[in-house]
């Protein structure tokens, strides 16, 4: 009976030092790789106007035909114009409209629109097109020259960084230093290559996306939230942004933006333009 009562009160002992010791234990988890925070926001939908097959790995304009050509080839109009023989072209028909002049972005602009980025989805979705660029990676090169970068995302954590031009793969810091609304290309012929080299490093589940600098999509939010006031538009009332980029001067990038499109279905105009070049000097 003693040795019984003994070896309980032992027992006793035991489990109350390892109720002790689990309670003070710090557990030990591997660090993960820097976290990607999309799902606090929603993503920003970059594609072309149009999918194509296939993409080269770089596509430049066609060269014009030289003169000495036997048999011209007439010009495509992208609207054709149905006219009589005997009648003239109009000259107004042929002259071009001049372009706005891009809208400045303030550093306060810059400011209200960081604190849309941290907001969690109260901005309507960013639609961007880049089907004006000659090709893909010709587009990402101007985005890159603003200070884009592209990483390995898998399971939402950023795993490595890429090399647009040399596929090369290396380490990623700096997270904050960039924009929350990544932007994936997820079928995009001319990231192929680069998808290709992420997967056979990190997986079939890793894919490619896009990061622009945190100041860039602060201004663009700032100014779109500006011109959406001044145009008596509420952003909650909005479903959809949608826009396009453009080539400009000197290699840089423009980004038109068309219309909003209210929850009802029905598209408010916007008719803006943004210099991405000049969103970023506001902050250096």
């Amino acid at each position: 009976m003693k040795r019984g009562l003994q070896l309980a009160c032992q027992l006793a002992v035991a489990a109350w030092c390892a109720v002790l010791l689990a309670s003070t234990a710090v557990p030990w988890v591997e660090p993960l790789a820097e976290e990607l925070p999309l799902a606090r926001v929603r993503p920003v939908l970059e594609r072309r106007k149009a999918p194509r097959a296939a993409e080269p790995m770089e596509q430049e304009p066609a060269p014009q035909l030289p003169e000495a050509e036997s048999t011209p080839v007439p010009e495509v109009e992208s609207t054709p114009v149905l006219e009589a023989e005997s009648t003239p072209v109009l000259e107004a028909e042929s002259t071009p409209v001049p372009a706005p002049e891009p809208r400045s972005v303030g550093a306060s602009d810059v400011t209200r629109g960081a604190a849309l980025l941290d907001s969690g989805g109260s901005f309507p979705v960013l639609s961007f097109e880049y089907a004006a660029f000659p090709s893909f990676r010709s587009y990402a090169r101007a985005m890159v020259r603003l200070g884009a970068r592209f990483v390995v995302v898998q399971r939402r954590a950023i795993v490595g960084s890429l090399d647009l031009e040399t596929g090369a793969i290396g380490e990623f810091s700096g997270a904050a230093r960039f924009s929350p609304r990544a932007r994936d290309y997820t079928g995009e012929p001319g990231l192929d290559a680069l998808a290709r080299v992420a997967r056979e490093r990190f997986g079939e589940r890793s894919v490619v996306m896009m990061l622009v600098p945190r100041s860039l999509d602060a201004g663009i939010f700032g100014g779109l939230a500006r011109i959406l006031e001044e145009r008596g538009q509420r952003r909650d009332a909005l479903r959809e942004i949608r826009g396009r980029y453009e080539r400009a001067a000197g290699g840089g990038v423009h980004l038109r933006v068309d219309a909003a499109v209210r929850r009802d279905g029905r598209s408010v105009p916007i008719e803006t333009l943004f210099d991405l070049g000049q969103i970023v000097g506001v902050s250096t």
